[in-house]
């Protein structure tokens, strides 16, 4: 029933806006899963962050990162689009994990750049290959302005490897204890309200204001002219599950295509947390 819900909602705003949506959604128990185009490749846009912030946890992980070394901000590193260092003098110097957190919480482009510059892009592409993820890849986004329109050569995956990779990481297969933790605290750092939680009762402020939580989403989106997509983990009471939607071919984002985007995503989202979320509430059990 659900699968055929999210197909309708697919069809119906795929009748106004060209493109295709891949998506893959599989609760953490494994017992329930979802799946639209979900082995098809897509462009990830700034999804593919998700994978940066892991290469540099693997690296603290091995103590050959420290996340308090701190790197400056250069000329070379200010490439224009999505966050705050480009409109930023050269000399500043955030650590790693600042940077990571820049990163995740508003895309920064220019944090992403410096990440991958100190990591390496090959090494943080063979850490995405020790998982397993076969069609996973991140491009070379130093050349941004030159291959902008290029969406898959800047990032690639499917909806069902990204999902593997978060479940995997929040049940703690991938990383240490303390680098899991942070992984997840890092990536619920949203000041945006991004279409997966837009519908759902979580708040991206309740853990700064010390609110009751119980749904909160970690998740990363990201955006180019002709695609969108967003993965992440929808937690609800002490279960919950992954969720990745990823659009391509669709040339009218930049115009009346972008709210329509956004909307399919949340609405996907809507479909399952209103399908799921029923079998974590307390006591349904017992």
């Amino acid at each position: 029933m659900l699968q055929r819900q999210i197909e309708r909602v697919v069809e119906r705003l795929n009748a106004s806006v060209a493109g295709k949506a891949g998506v893959y959604a599989e609760t953490l128990d494994g017992e329930e899963c979802l799946a639209i185009r979900a082995d098809e490749l897509f462009p990830t846009a700034s999804t593919i962050k998700i994978f940066i912030l892991d290469a540099l946890l693997a690296r603290s992980d091995a103590a050959e990162s420290n996340l308090g070394d701190r790197l400056e901000l250069t000329p070379s590193f200010t490439k224009p689009g999505s966050g705050v260092l480009y409109h930023l003098d050269p000399g500043l110097r955030p650590s790693l994990r600042d940077l990571a957190t820049l990163m995740m919480m508003i895309s920064d482009n220019s944090a992403m750049l410096m990440l991958v510059d100190y990591l390496g892009l090959e090494s943080i592409n063979a850490e995405i290959e020790r998982h397993g993820l076969e069609r996973t890849r991140l491009g070379d986004w130093s050349r941004f302005e030159e291959t902008y329109a290029d969406s898959m050569g800047l990032g690639r995956s499917t909806p069902r490897e990204m999902v593997a990779y978060l479940l995997r990481m929040r049940r703690g297969e991938l990383r240490s204890a303390a680098s899991t933790e942070l992984f997840w605290d890092i990536m619920r750092i949203q000041k945006y309200i991004l279409p997966l939680r837009r519908y759902l009762p979580a708040s991206p402020w309740a853990r700064e204001f010390n609110f009751p939580e119980p749904v909160w989403v970690a998740s990363k989106g990201g955006t180019l002219d002709d695609c969108a997509a967003e993965s992440g983990f929808v937690r609800v009471h002490d279960g919950g599950w992954a969720i990745s939607v990823m659009l391509r071919d669709m040339p009218e984002i930049v115009d009346e295509g972008f709210d329509n985007h956004e909307r399919l995503i949340s609405e996907i989202s809507r479909c399952v947390y209103d399908a799921w979320a029923p079998r974590y509430e307390p006591g349904r059990n017992q």
